[in-house]
């Protein structure tokens, strides 16, 4: 069907072009004969150069035999013409064929590209960037709570830490304290059994 529009359509231009030549002034200036000007020109100079026998046209063998060899040289004109339009029209097909399968491996790359600038791999899986983001936020905002949690259980560890070690040193210089304290008692309670020793022994005890 394709073909057939094309090729009346060609036929029609043929025909215009024809017309046209017939009406360009530098044409009329061309004696009409079998062997120039269009077919239309050459048809009319045929019937000019026939005769009139009882009612009919009479024309000579020669000459419809040359305006025959005229016409099958400009249908076979035509015939190129229309061929090597169709050849070009099949060209130009495989063209928009190639193109449209251009343009739907770019589609589809252009796709690829958008999906991969949208999305994130976490874990070896592609997830869409918002819900990459919510899930960093998540992991970020949960090891603040942990750092936190972990610093106020440290500080707390410290400041219990501090006051075990006051509370240490406090009871070492009270042990200290009561050690010489006791150290000084057992001395004086050394001396005073000496002192009592000594007495006896004067007394002859």
């Amino acid at each position: 069907m394709h073909k057939s529009i094309l090729t009346y359509c060609l036929i029609f231009l043929f025909a215009f072009t024809l017309t046209a030549q017939e009406a360009e002034p530098g044409k009329q200036d061309v004696k009409p004969s079998l062997d120039n000007g269009t077919i239309t020109s050459q048809f009319e100079y045929l019937k000019k150069k026939s005769s009139n026998w009882q009612g009919h046209e009479v024309i000579k063998v020669d000459m419809l035999n040359k305006y025959q060899s005229n016409v099958n040289d400009t249908l076979k004109l035509l015939k190129t013409t229309l061929s090597s339009s169709e050849n070009k029209l099949a060209k130009q097909d495989d063209e928009v064929t190639s193109l449209n399968t251009e343009i739907q491996n770019l589609k589809k790359q252009l796709d690829e590209t958008i999906r991969m600038k949208n999305s994130m791999k976490f874990l070896g899986m592609d997830l869409p960037k918002s819900t990459y983001n919510t899930i960093m936020w998540v992991l970020i905002l949960g090891s603040l709570a942990v750092a936190g949690v972990c610093f106020m259980l440290f500080k707390r560890s410290n400041v219990v830490t501090v006051e075990t070690k006051q509370t240490l040193e406090e009871v070492r210089e009270e042990f200290d304290t009561h050690r010489k304290n006791a150290l000084v008692r057992e001395q004086k309670l050394a001396r005073r059994l000496q002192d009592e020793v000594i007495k006896n022994k004067k007394l002859g005890l």
